[in-house]
């Protein structure tokens, strides 16, 4: 986890010596949003309180029992009153339970607001491009219209997202390593704009040793079994360490620019470093992978023409895919020809003094 870079983690395991491995894990900066029931939530909390980052509630437990709405509501009711009610755990926020069937379990559970400071969401792609598809079958907007149902107008944590790499699977299609390498990347900044608080991938290890590749469910990971990094958890890496910038926030300033050029599918976000730095996300999000003849496509880049109000002193360009280290350095420019691929390229804009 260090390696990667990643700040926050998601889990509900919890015994004497994963605690002590938690613990060790926030002295270097990472929190962990934990997935808990009201009768241990306030003791667990309290051991945990130096790296946690919110508590939430039982996870996707919609579905078990015909009684599962009137459980989950008494549930989230009894886990916020016990976090608010004592004085050490009573400033953490807390989640609202994740639903399973983000299609039909939003509109029977209702609203919680008053219960519960995050909202929560599994939209789950499913071998698409995650501005495509957010689980059973549903459009972005679509699934963030059911998540709403239950969670308001409040900010929404995506706790559960990504890719497996079964591709025989046919429920819930699987994706190729070298594709899942190129969505990943793509869907952080895809929720980023739709508004997400936070997203966290499904997950860090391959849960078994699976060579046959008979379970999707052990194939999520960004890293095998026998402990080598998939393509994912390199671009994801390097996108993290590229991006990084420790340290106080700081107010922010704006840049106003235009891309001209085949922009129908492109994906922009726009971003800013405290020393003044922008940095502008782009990508194609285009289908990387054909789950029907299982076999990754070549998607041609797209040539777009960035235009700056200014002659930037230096423009550098990043493909975190393949590397941290620049792929061509533009110098004194205002306006710049851009190969965009379908996979996240990175535009460093130094403005003038």
């Amino acid at each position: 986890m260090l390696e990667l870079g990643v700040r926050h983690i998601r889990d509900g395991t919890f015994n004497d010596d994963v605690l002590r491995k938690y613990l060790d894990l926030g002295q270097h900066g990472i929190r962990l949003l934990f997935i808990t029931g009201s009768r241990e939530a306030v003791e667990r909390a309290r051991k945990l309180k130096p790296m946690l980052f919110a508590i939430e509630g039982p996870n996707e437990p919609d579905g078990r029992g015909a009684d599962w709405v009137s459980r989950i509501r008494e549930e989230q009711q009894k886990l916020y009153a016990a976090v608010r009610g004592d004085p050490g755990t009573k400033d953490l926020p807390v989640a609202v339970s994740s639903l399973a069937n983000l299609r039909d379990s939003p509109g029977k559970l209702g609203d919680l607001t008053p219960y519960f400071d995050f909202g929560n969401m599994h939209p789950y792609a499913a071998g698409n491009p995650s501005s495509r598809h957010w689980g059973w079958g549903l459009s972005m907007e679509r699934a963030i219209a059911e998540a709403r149902k239950v969670s308001g107008d409040k900010p929404i944590l995506v706790t559960e997202c990504g890719c497996h790499n079964r591709m025989e699977e046919q429920g819930h299609p699987g994706v190729s390593e070298a594709a899942e390498a190129k969505y990943l990347p793509r869907l952080f900044f895809v929720y980023f704009n739709r508004g997400m608080t936070r997203a966290y991938k499904y997950e860090l290890l391959d849960l078994k040793p699976d060579p046959g590749f008979t379970d999707m469910e052990r194939h999520f990971g960004l890293v095998r079994t026998n402990g080598t990094p998939k393509s994912s958890f390199l671009a994801l890496k390097n996108l993290l360490h590229l991006l990084a910038d420790p340290g106080p926030a700081a107010p922010g300033g704006s840049l106003v620019f235009q891309l001209s050029g085949t922009t129908n599918n492109m994906h922009h976000t726009l971003l800013q470093k405290r020393n003044g730095t922008f940095w502008l996300v782009l990508f194609e999000e285009a289908v990387s992978y054909d789950a029907k003849t299982r076999r990754d496509l070549e998607v041609p880049p797209v040539t777009v023409t960035l235009t700056l109000p200014w002659a930037a002193p230096e423009i550098r360009l990043f493909r975190p895919n393949a590397s941290t280290e620049p792929t061509e350095r533009i110098a004194a420019s205002s306006e710049v020809k851009l190969e965009v691929p379908d996979e996240v390229l990175l535009v460093e804009i130094k403005p003038p003094q």
